[in-house]
């Protein structure tokens, strides 16, 4: 059949006068590879979402962070503290939120922020004072744990709310306390935190140490960072945002020396990293119990063995802090923590 079919090539096209549509076919045959790429590429381009609004415009204009901190005022804050109070407290936990997120910060206050003094640090709903909630007004009144400071509130301004966190912390507890900086989907476990905290007695930074990673560059990414913003693409080392320790002996400094860096939109790498980690040389203890991540399962004993866990829904962190407590009390996965737990159980 083949020899058949040759045959019959050679006598449609002889092979003297066929050369040119031997060739024609070839580029036209090429013609088409390349015109379905790019009609592939144009139909990839038209059905993927529009950009998301990165907000980052004003870091072209100003990333100094002393000339932020100096334009924004406090508008809420509760008149008396534990630090008011005097009293001896090992940790004070701060928990950056957002003004919509009621059901979080609730979720929180009816579980471990009962072992806990918590605070949660928060903007404005919009660009302007006109945008504070009356609700977040009336949460404030209530509860007396609610920081409001007078800027938007988006997830690319969290260099800044970390930033007046480390500012009202310095100026309104000025001990040797040790505060732990944290999100509002994060369970925390009294207990175990308090065993972190004595293992790491006097250490500058504690969390979950990131190695050599990478800087996200791309726009649809969550943790978008252009090369503008940074140039160096790889980042040797840096704390978790989700929840680190830091020593209250050495939050001044930090502070201070943050307004010699430029500023970045990824307030982990900004502060562990490039403040405290390249400029002031503070080590960075990696602590595996302070954990970016989750269980793969809702076991009590899982839970047992973390310090924090990340990216609970609100009834996930009622759920899950019911198992934390029960295990807490009765003892009973202490021998499993300390001789089987692992972080192969997370995700």
């Amino acid at each position: 059949m083949g020899d058949n079919s040759a045959l019959c090539l050679q006598y449609l096209i002889p092979r003297k006068k066929g050369i040119m549509i031997r060739l024609a076919f070839i580029i036209l045959t090429l013609s088409s590879l390349v015109s379905a790429w790019w009609l592939a590429g144009v139909t990839g381009e038209a059905l993927l979402p529009p950009l998301p609004v990165q907000q980052l415009d004003h870091f072209r204009l100003n990333r100094n962070l002393k000339s932020y901190l100096d334009k924004i005022d406090v508008l809420i804050q509760p008149s008396s503290t534990v630090c008011s109070q005097k009293k001896d407290i090992p940790v004070l936990v701060l928990v950056t939120s957002s003004p919509t997120r009621f059901e979080h910060r609730e979720a929180i206050r009816s579980t471990w922020a009962k072992h806990l003094p918590t605070y949660f640090i928060m903007g404005l709903d919009g660009p302007t004072i006109e945008d504070l909630l009356v609700d977040n007004y009336v949460e404030a009144k209530k509860y007396s744990d609610v920081i409001i400071y007078n800027f938007q509130d988006h997830y690319q301004n969290l260099t800044l709310k970390t930033a007046l966190m480390l500012k009202w912390t310095s100026e309104r507890c000025p001990t040797g306390l040790m505060l732990f900086k944290t999100d509002d989907d994060v369970l925390v476990n009294p207990w175990m935190l308090k065993r972190v905290l004595h293992e790491t007695a006097g250490r500058d930074l504690v969390g979950y140490r990131k190695m050599n990673n990478y800087l996200h560059r791309d726009e649809y990414s969550k943790w978008f960072a252009p090369r503008w913003l940074h140039r160096q693409d790889f980042i040797s080392e840096y704390l978790s945002g989700t929840g680190y320790l830091i020593n209250g002996k050495v939050i001044k400094k930090i502070l201070e020396t943050a307004f010699e860096v430029p500023m970045i939109n990824l307030e982990d790498v900004y502060f562990t990293y490039l403040v405290a980690k390249l400029r002031l040389g503070l080590n960075l203890t990696h602590d595996h119990r302070l954990s970016p991540y989750r269980p793969v399962v809702n076991v009590g004993c899982l839970f047992a063995g973390l310090a924090s866990a990340h990216s609970l829904a609100p009834r996930e962190m009622r759920d899950s802090w019911s198992r934390v407590e029960a295990a807490a009390k009765s003892g009973f996965c202490d021998h499993f923590v300390d001789s089987y737990w692992s972080e192969w159980f997370l995700y």
